[in-house]
């Protein structure tokens, strides 16, 4: 069987559709899977064992960043493919019209207020429902018994190596523990939304913190656009920090994020990221809503204030962080994470 995934964007959120993908991959070992994402997104896939080919889809898929000629000519390219099932991890309706022109038999998607009305399975979901859980009942619905795996991630044997010459030039394994924090996020082509983003002052205490109580090596992380909140960080800091802004590619701070012992995050690709080379992961969630974005991984704690009945609260305390790094770090550790090379 060929099986097609559309997922078209954000980094973080194709992530969290690749434990669908080895759920496809466990239950249809023959099966041939190609995965159709948008290039900006593209990298959250590369390397992964559950996936035959990544099918590029330009810019689709990002509000006001393509046209209909794009979308008719990314239709045809998927009908000259012969797809036999196809699955939309998406509430978009023009995605779930996708394999509907491209004439795919099989169309199981999701089904937000109508919009999967194209699907031959839909599998409706609300608003407020997590979206792991309910890719695994996309899953369910297609005769499938879903992995527990939340997230996947593989970097190269180029990215471990990378990720080894940045932890000599930075000498990042001289302390009691490596921690990776990445204190920016919420930007990407299809939103801006930096009011994720837990305060700088706030990830300062808590790195100085995991100085002080673990001799921790900090090392800070994040693109050009998580410049401003990286800088406000290290200007509150009392103890020394490793800057690694912009001296990593994604599959290379997978690799980064694979040899170190902890992970501390806003709600991001970053967090994602973590999850899907199993490091323990401390998440924030300050605009985001953990029932739905968070996981159930137990190598993962997020941290928020409020509830799902009342809705989030306010940024959380200094002291919520640090009591979520203690009993993260008291867990057990697996042998499921990202083998390094």
């Amino acid at each position: 069987m060929s099986a097609l995934v559309i997922k078209p964007l954000a980094l973080g959120d194709v992530l969290r559709a690749t434990g669908f993908t080895a759920t496809l991959r466990q239950e249809l070992p023959e099966s041939r899977i190609t995965f159709a994402v948008g290039d900006y997104a593209a990298p959250a896939l590369a390397n992964n064992p559950d996936i035959d080919e990544i099918l590029p889809m330009g810019m689709l898929g990002t509000p006001r960043r393509y046209d209909a000629a794009q979308y008719v000519a990314f239709v045809r390219r998927i009908r000259q493919r012969g797809f036999d099932a196809a699955f939309v991890l998406d509430r978009s309706p023009a995605m779930a019209l996708l394999p509907y022109f491209a004439r795919i038999p099989y169309r199981i998607g999701l089904d937000s207020r109508q919009r999967g009305f194209p699907h031959t399975t839909r599998v409706p979901v609300d608003m407020e429902d997590n979206e792991v859980e309910t890719y695994r009942r996309v899953a369910l619905s297609a005769g499938l018994h879903p992995v527990d795996t939340a997230c996947v991630f593989r970097p190269t044997r180029d990215d471990f190596a990378a990720a080894r010459r940045l932890a000599e030039e930075f000498d990042l394994d001289s302390g009691g523990l490596r921690a990776v924090v990445a204190p920016g996020g919420g930007v990407n082509p299809g939103a801006v939304v930096v009011t994720k983003r837990w305060p700088a002052e706030r990830f300062a205490a808590v790195a100085d913190w995991l100085v002080d109580t673990y001799g921790a090596r900090v090392c800070l992380v994040g693109t050009a656009p998580d410049s401003p909140s990286i800088a406000a960080m290290r200007r509150s800091m009392t103890q020394p920090a490793a800057n690694l802004e912009g001296h990593t590619t994604f599959g290379q701070l997978g690799a980064l994020i694979a040899g170190s012992d902890l992970f501390i995050g806003n709600d991001s690709a970053s967090a994602q990221l973590a999850l899907g080379v199993a490091t323990p992961c401390v998440t924030l969630f300050t605009a985001t809503e953990p029932w739905i974005y968070g996981t159930d991984s137990r190598r993962a704690v997020s941290v928020f204030t409020g509830s799902r009945d009342q809705g989030l609260g306010g940024p959380p305390p200094v002291d919520m962080v640090t009591a979520a790094v203690r009993e993260l770090l008291s867990r057990p550790s697996d042998s499921n994470g990202a083998s390094q090379e």
